[in-house]
């Protein structure tokens, strides 16, 4: 309260009683109390959240009218695979923060698509076909899927691989493609393949990565998470007569649709499609 009333410029109580006027009107109680310590409510957090949000609005609407928002400020809440932000995001962020040092982050890694209007997402990376029509989208990366095995596993394989063996030698695959009909296409026709029954499945495709560089048989991998390992020879590309759907391996930003998308926003889908187009360039 003291450190409030400081950088406000008023007194203590004042602090205090526009606080109970505002848990007053609001019928909830915003913050508890007790002699020593207070702490914010659910419910008063809820509150905070959403205010500094309308607050950042009202700020970035001043700034573009008076014409003076030179760069891109404010935080903005990224949704992200953990794979990409590891192997995509992570070792350029950095880089964004020296180009853009008044925007901040909130990344949320997850294994699942996230209700970005329920948790208030500015940006969502997602894999694979776009399904909600309600959001924008900006396609990042479109590659491919590829079936891989460490040489050593390889090496002792005593007869080759087809597409009634395949899944013989799989042991665990990303969850995604773990299906009891996954589509692929075996000289031009389609077919469906069991990735679900008797085979482990992980949400992380670096951890299925590092799982058959251990030699625990084939796998499938978007290629973005695994030229570099197929160039060094630490993976070996097999089955390339099977192929699957391509679709499976694309990723891209989702974006609810707003006429006036703020400046950070746009500084952000602009690094990310850079970074995926570096990426490829280098593989």
């Amino acid at each position: 309260m003291s450190e409030a009333a400081r950088q406000l410029g008023v007194s203590k109580s004042t602090i205090s009683k526009s606080i109970t006027r505002l848990e007053e009107t609001l019928n909830l109680r915003l913050l508890e109390r007790n002699s020593r310590n207070i702490w914010v409510t659910t419910e008063g957090q809820t509150l905070y959240q959403h205010a500094s949000q309308i607050l950042q609005l009202v700020n970035e609407t001043d700034s573009v009218i008076t014409g003076l928002q030179a760069e891109p400020t404010g935080r903005v809440k990224l949704a992200v695979p953990m794979a990409f932000c590891r192997e995509f995001l992570a070792p350029r962020l950095s880089e964004f923060q020296q180009r853009y040092p008044k925007i901040q982050f909130e990344i949320i890694m997850n294994g699942h698509s996230l209700d970005i209007f329920h948790y208030e997402i500015d940006i969502a990376v997602i894999v694979g076909e776009l399904e909600n029509s309600e959001l924008i989208a900006k396609p990042l990366y479109s590659g491919k899927l590829k079936w891989v095995a460490s040489k050593e596993y390889l090496a002792a394989l005593d007869s080759p691989i087809t597409i009634d063996s395949l899944t013989d030698h799989i042991s665990i695959c990303e969850t995604r493609y773990g299906i009891d009909r996954f589509p692929v296409y075996c000289h031009s026709e389609k077919v469906y393949l069991d990735l679900q029954n008797n085979i482990t499945h992980c949400n992380d495709p670096l951890t299925v990565r590092e799982v058959v560089l251990s030699g625990s048989g084939i796998s499938l991998l978007p290629e973005q998470y695994c030229l570099k390992q197929i160039e060094s020879g630490e993976l070996i590309e097999v089955a390339e007569d099977i192929k699957p759907e391509s679709g499976a391996a694309k990723l891209t930003a989702l974006y609810p649709s707003r006429k006036n998308r703020s400046q950070r926003v746009d500084a952000v889908l602009k690094f990310l499609k850079e970074i995926c187009e570096d990426k490829k360039i280098k593989q």
